[in-house]
């Protein structure tokens, strides 16, 4: 299940004043970039998708304190439990579907 960042305060603190994910939530954001995960208190994963929900770019177990690099053509960006990406093969260019 994915959790929308739906408004400008939920976009800017994200996960910082949430709770740690479980195994099947993900955090969606919408036209966004780049993240950023300070204040944060624990390490997220981390994948940029374009419009059609194809994988720009992986980060693996995202330590706080960190920002990513900007993401060319970057729509979403889909925050998740650490150690998600792990247990798929989720490759750069595979197609992504989520359930909000």
């Amino acid at each position: 299940k994915v959790i929308k960042a739906n408004n400008f305060f939920s976009k800017l603190f994200g996960l910082i004043i949430r709770k740690k994910l479980n195994d099947k939530e993900g955090f969606l954001i919408e036209n966004c970039s780049s993240i950023h995960t300070f204040w944060m208190r624990y390490s997220i994963d981390v994948i940029f998708l374009d419009k059609k929900n194809s994988v720009l770019a992986i980060y693996n177990n995202f330590k706080p304190f960190r920002v990513t690099p900007f993401i060319r053509n970057a729509y979403y960006a889909l925050e998740l439990k650490p150690g998600t990406i792990e247990k798929t093969s989720l490759e750069v260019g595979d197609l992504v579907q989520f359930e909000a």
